[in-house]
């Protein structure tokens, strides 16, 4: 199934973003995903696609790391919960997945607690991750349905 909607992900680490990158584009190729290195780089994207004008496409969900220099996601994903919808987007309900590599009980509980849709911990195994971002793609890009504002 060929999807419109991009997946966006934010991770600080450059080998991370590589090995994903590689993921999608051997064996995921029909899922757009879009790389970002930081909190900051997807903010002032999201910030340009919100304007009346804008014409380019929008994200389906976003993946954000936990722990990131300067703005960590848990923080991130409570800036976006907070940005006032507009007619392109609905961000109290827009799916944003939380991931880390380790995490405690405690940061699992705050990102659900700034309104994460889900958390997953970033498998260690190049498989694993590959299995992952499919489930992923296919549930949250495929299957999931967005209300009419950004579906």
């Amino acid at each position: 199934m060929k999807t419109s909607k991009e997946l966006y992900i934010v991770d600080d680490s450059e080998d991370h973003r590589f090995i994903i990158q590689n993921i999608f584009s051997k064996f995921l190729p029909s899922y757009p995903v879009r790389l970002f290195r930081g909190a900051k780089e997807l903010y002032e994207l999201l910030i340009l696609q919100a304007d009346v004008n804008y014409q380019g496409g929008l994200p389906g969900l976003i993946i954000l790391d936990m722990k990131m220099p300067v703005i960590k996601g848990s923080d991130l994903l409570r800036l976006l919960r907070q940005t006032p919808d507009n007619d392109k987007m609905s961000w109290k309900t827009f799916p944003i997945v939380m991931m880390s590599s380790q995490s405690s009980p405690q940061e699992i509980a705050e990102c659900y607690q700034a309104g994460a849709s889900s958390f997953f911990t970033k498998p260690t195994d190049y498989e694993e991750l590959k299995i992952l971002f499919r489930v992923l793609c296919k549930f949250w890009l495929d299957y999931n349905r967005l209300p009419s504002k950004i579906s």
